[in-house]
C-alpha cells in the first residue's frame, strides 16, 4: 500500500515545498560563509631582539598566544641587526598573513642554522664524528627557559595597527 506524499499529515505539498526551500537557502549560506576570508585580523608587527644586549645569531623570534588558542607568529631575527618582522602561518586555503593577530604572546626563541652547509661541510663533519652521526643541531644563543612556551617569562602584546616590539632579554 502506497501513500502519495499529499496523504502525510506532516508534509503537505506547500509545506515540504517551504521547507526544502528554507534548507536549501541553508546550505548555500553556510558554503558561503565557509568560502569568506575569515579569520581574526592580522596586525603588522616587526621588532629588535637582544639578549643581554647583544644582537643573537642564528635565532628565531615565535609568539605562542597565551591563551593557547589561534596562531603562533614568527620569523628569523637579523644577526647583524636583531630586527626582525613576524609572519602569521596560513591555514589549508588560507595565505600567511604579515604579521600577528591581536592578543598576549608568550616569547619563544629557537636555534635556527645560519642557512643550508654546503656538501664539502656535511662531509667534513661527517668525517670528524667517525661517520653515520647527523650532523650536530646548531647551539642555541639563549637562556634555555625561552626556548618553550610553557617556560618563557617573556610576553609581549600585539594591538589592532603597527606594531613594533623591543624584546631585551
Amino acid at each position: 500500500m502506497t501513500r502519495s506524499l499529499r496523504s502525510l499529515p506532516f508534509a503537505s505539498h506547500r509545506t515540504f515545498g517551504r521547507g526544502l526551500s528554507a534548507a536549501l537557502l541553508g546550505a548555500v549560506a553556510l558554503i558561503a560563509a565557509g568560502c569568506g576570508s575569515g579569520g581574526p585580523a592580522v596586525h603588522p608587527a616587526s621588532g629588535k631582539l637582544t639578549i643581554g644586549g647583544q644582537v643573537p645569531a642564528g635565532v628565531q623570534v615565535s609568539l605562542f598566544p597565551v591563551s593557547g588558542n589561534g596562531p603562533i607568529a614568527s620569523g628569523m631575527v637579523d644577526a647583524a641587526t636583531g630586527q626582525f618582522s613576524l609572519t602569521t602561518a596560513g591555514s589549508v586555503g588560507k595565505p600567511a598573513g604579515k604579521g600577528a593577530v591581536a592578543g598576549k604572546y608568550k616569547v619563544v626563541l629557537s636555534a635556527a642554522g645560519g642557512g643550508q652547509p654546503s656538501q664539502e661541510e656535511i662531509m667534513k663533519q661527517y668525517a670528524s664524528t667517525g661517520g653515520g652521526k647527523a650532523p650536530a643541531a646548531p647551539k642555541a644563543s639563549f637562556p634555555k627557559e625561552f626556548g618553550s612556551a610553557s617556560t618563557s617569562p617573556k610576553e609581549v602584546e600585539i594591538k589592532p595597527g603597527p606594531n613594533t616590539l623591543d624584546i631585551a632579554l
